[in-house]
């Protein structure tokens, strides 16, 4: 696996993002170390060197209105989401043209008989490009050839030569034909020809109006998230760009690291799986390319906990209970466990690391929210 492939595979949730959130149902598998360890204790101030926090400028990539042009696009929008790409029956159309786009049952039959792989019901085909309609699989030359002419409820067949180098070895270079039942033509659905009926089956609206408010509403809304979160991302960037980590705690990184491999081989590997053997077949990477990118990540991630550490000692930011109670709630929540202890041993080695960690990481987002708050954000 090349090494950008590696670096997602073991990326970490920033200890500044939101609840770690992944929606993944957690799986509580016991580890292989299940010795006792305290967590990793330190002074953040003494290995940082903080940036002005108090006086950040950020400016943001996007403007995030919601004017008629904006939620115009964002009709559209909804609308191909909702239609299977913007395609749906024509019921004016009853005649398969060269630039159709068409729905069909297929069959591929060889020597009188169907074979396997070449039947398929209910495909929406471009046609003109050889290609299914929502997507960009082409298929091979001449298949959609038949159809050119063809009325909506007709069969008609089509045939064509599985290329020499084809994937089967028993359809390589074979002639085959393919019969078609056409079951409607289709149209694209734009905001210029939605109907009321498609209006109220897929938005429980009834009029263009109501749409345009429903739209509206729901940018709004998609607007107000991704603005505070590239807010966030930007006040994180800023300050881990102009704070300087001098030095790492003793023995911090390689805490991470334990925790992280430890929780790593839990949640992937099988009974009596190696972790050697895991990476080798999985991604084709070696344990010590693993352990290495392990640790590159491990301190980016360590680098942004010490500086957002270092501003809530320096604001005097503490964790507080009934924040934090919420905080492990939404947590178990996203995660889909049961008790604190699960969430805990999710976390890290033991129960105890796992709940220094996510206390750890609560503390932070409390300082990168008092961050986000005395930042000037202007958009260009």
């Amino acid at each position: 696996m090349k090494k950008k492939a590696v670096t997602l595979l073991l990326a970490m949730a920033m200890v500044m993002t939101s609840a770690a959130g992944c929606g993944k149902k957690a799986e509580n598998k016991s580890t292989k170390k299940t010795e006792q360890a305290a967590a990793v204790t330190y002074h953040a101030a003494d290995y940082v060197k903080l940036g002005d926090y108090k006086n950040l400028s950020i400016t943001l990539d996007n403007d995030y209105t919601a004017d008629d042009k904006a939620v115009k696009q964002y009709m559209q929008k909804l609308i191909e989401q909702a239609s299977d790409q913007s395609f749906e029956k024509d019921k004016s159309q009853k005649t398969v043209k060269k630039d159709s786009i068409v729905n069909v049952d297929y069959k591929g039959i060889k020597d009188g008989k169907a074979f396997e792989g070449g039947t398929a019901k209910d495909q929406t085909i471009d046609v003109a490009g050889n290609k299914e309609a929502s997507g960009s699989t082409g298929y091979i030359d001449g298949f959609t050839d038949g159809l050119v002419g063809a009325k909506v409820g007709d069969t008609v067949s089509s045939e064509v030569t599985f290329p020499e180098n084809y994937s089967s070895k028993e359809l390589a270079g074979q002639r085959v034909t393919f019969e078609f039942k056409v079951n409607y033509i289709c149209k694209k659905v734009t905001l210029a020809n939605v109907d009321k009926d498609f209006l109220n089956d897929n938005f429980n609206v009834k009029t263009l109006e109501e749409f345009k408010d429903y739209a509206k509403k729901r940018l709004e809304g998609e607007n107000a998230s991704n603005k505070a979160s590239e807010i966030r991302s930007k006040v994180i960037a800023k300050l881990t760009e102009i704070s300087k980590v001098e030095a790492y705690p003793s023995g911090l990184i390689d805490e991470r690291m334990e925790d992280y491999q430890s929780q790593f081989e839990a949640r992937n590997l099988a009974k009596g799986q190696s972790l050697e053997a895991y990476l080798k077949n999985t991604y084709n990477v070696t344990l010590e390319d693993f352990k290495k990118e392990i640790r590159k990540q491990v301190k980016e991630n360590v680098k942004t906990e010490l500086i957002f550490t270092a501003i809530a000692d320096a604001e005097g930011i503490k964790v507080d209970q009934d924040g934090f109670d919420k905080y492990v709630s939404n947590l178990m929540m996203q995660y889909s466990l049961k008790t604190k202890a699960q969430l805990y041993k999710f976390h890290g080695r033991t129960q105890e690391l796992g709940k220094a960690y996510i206390r750890t990481i609560y503390l932070c987002n409390k300082a990168v929210d008092a961050c986000v708050d005395m930042a000037k954000v202007s958009t260009k």
